[in-house]
């Protein structure tokens, strides 16, 4: 088994108990075909599907993840399976007294309780927000696959039972395992779809619930045809299932698993929506293969199922279609207005001025010396300066004033209703405000920044959006020539405060 660690490497870490996985694997496999004894291959068998327990345990004391209630909550949920399988399989052949197999599914029905609550509480470390597009995919997907589990897997067991002898309990004992299973993997898609899926650890935990889930539904079609018996391919089934999980804790990976993640992107995948689109299929390829199978063709179950994922497709259309919209009205890097939107914003603002009759101011500046922090300290040093300078610039203006960025390391800001002499006290509380406070770009480097501003008015000095942005960049660059770091207006517009330098630069 391949795994990816952290850095997408092959892991060192795991040399031991994939080696140890591997020799149990194979041993049992052995006794299981040679004929060895019974007691010696269910043996085998427990110690396989015990193997989860110490290895979560080790996994929690060895990476100390922040989040580690959620991974004891899936460990006591994998030791009460354990415990099913010791006194199901292993404990009847010990010569012991006899158990009332009823009783002995109970640790197996805790299973589910305690691994659903350590995954959502897993998710809710994860996306402790309302991720709309995960919760829309997620419900998609559980409809889906919930549908085909009632169609072909627990409405059968249930019609099955419900001609026997078999009492209430123990009918919805067994109807409980698959009801379980779906549970787990509905809440194991919702963890999938919150991101960080390139960590080895959720690639193996989500290897693990497809691994049970189809143990455990191929053995539920069995109960069926009531055939009760396990076999040793279901057996090697569940004890690599139980090994993925042990390895998904002991994977370093698993620490950062309970850390909090973006929001998943509103703009899906191809091969999201490959998925999804595969999901919304299953409804009509039930109906047809019951109609072949000329069984229940379960139409109002399909016709409602059918239904809500029509709705859910089309709610999360409309948030790929808000997300593109924004995408192209936001920068990625500042989380400002691009300049297409600031252009569109103009004419509008310039418009509704002129007609108003009232003022409205627009500042352009331009960060100094900019190309020498990428020269001197790296791209990323100069995408945290952008990032600060939009910072400043958010925080400094009203909530009604546009802010963009204009260019590679100039930015923009409209001042609706704002006279040229009060736009030049803005202009020059922005520029002290982006000085005042070095930069940090690592962390032993603070450098100072500062802008380079121009600033026009309409209708006073200009009337049209043109003109206005002509003249501010105009204005921008007289301020640059004069030496950089100041304000630059149409002559007249207000006496020029005193002229404050730059900081020193601190390490």
């Amino acid at each position: 088994m391949a795994l990816i660690s952290l850095d997408r490497r092959p892991s060192a870490h795991l040399a031991v108990p994939l080696t140890a996985g591997a020799v149990l694997m194979l041993g049992y496999l052995a006794a299981a075909l040679l004929g060895a004894s019974p007691v010696v291959t269910q043996a085998l068998y427990v110690v396989g599907t015990a193997s989860a327990l110490p290895a979560i345990l080790l996994g929690i004391r060895r990476n100390r993840p922040d989040a580690w209630l959620p991974w004891a909550l899936i460990a006591a949920g994998a030791g009460f399976s354990a415990v099913g399988d010791l006194l199901y399989s292993l404990f009847p052949l010990l010569d012991g007294p006899e158990i009332d197999l009823q009783w002995a599914m109970l640790p197996y029905l805790l299973r589910f309780p305690l691994i659903a609550a350590g995954m959502m509480l897993m998710v809710r470390h994860r996306t402790p927000g309302r991720d709309v597009p995960a919760i829309i995919d997620g419900t998609l997907l559980a409809v889906a696959v919930s549908l085909v589990s009632w169609v072909f897997v627990i409405d059968p067991l249930r019609a099955s039972m419900s001609g026997t002898t078999a009492g209430l309990a123990l009918t919805l004992e067994s109807m409980a395992f698959p009801i379980g299973d779906l549970l787990l993997l509905v809440l194991g898609l919702r963890l999938m779809l919150g991101g960080g899926f390139g960590l080895a650890s959720l690639r193996l935990f989500g290897g693990y619930l497809v691994m049970f889930w189809g143990a455990d539904t191929a053995y539920t079609i069995r109960l069926v045809h009531w055939q009760f018996e396990y076999t040793w391919p279901l057996e090697l089934a569940w004890i690599g299932a139980s090994l993925m999980l042990g390895l998904a804790a002991l994977h370093p990976s698993m620490r950062p698993l309970g850390d909090r993640t973006a929001a998943a992107d509103q703009v899906a995948t191809r091969s999201r929506l490959s998925l999804l689109a595969g999901a919304s299929l299953l409804a009509p390829l039930t109906l047809v293969i019951q109609y072949v199978r000329g069984g229940n063709l379960h139409i109002l179950l399909v016709a409602a199922s059918c239904a809500v994922m029509f709705l859910l497709v089309t709610a999360r259309l409309g948030g790929v279609a808000a997300a593109q919209r924004q995408a192209a009205i936001t920068d990625g890097l500042t989380g400002l207005h691009t300049r297409r939107y600031f252009a569109e914003t103009l004419g509008t603002e310039c418009a509704r001025a002129l007609r108003g009759g009232e003022p409205l101011s627009m500042v352009l500046l331009d960060i100094d010396h900019f190309k020498n922090v990428n020269d001197t300290y790296g791209h990323t040093a100069g995408d945290r300066v952008l990032v600060e300078v939009a910072h400043r610039l958010r925080t400094a203006v009203r909530s009604g004033d546009i802010v963009a960025r204009y260019g590679g390391e100039e930015f923009a800001v409209l001042l609706p209703r704002t006279s040229p002499a009060d736009a030049y006290t803005v202009a020059e509380r922005l520029r002290l405000d982006i000085m005042r406070t070095g930069v940090v770009i690592s962390p032993t480097e603070v450098i100072t920044v500062t802008v380079s501003l121009g600033l026009a008015a309409l209708p006073t000095h200009t009337d049209t959006p043109d003109d206005l942005v002509g003249l501010a960049d105009k204005l921008l660059y007289a301020s640059k020539e004069a030496g950089r770091n100041q304000v630059t207006a149409p002559e007249g517009t207000v006496r020029p405060a005193p002229h404050v330098g730059p900081v020193t630069r601190r390490r």
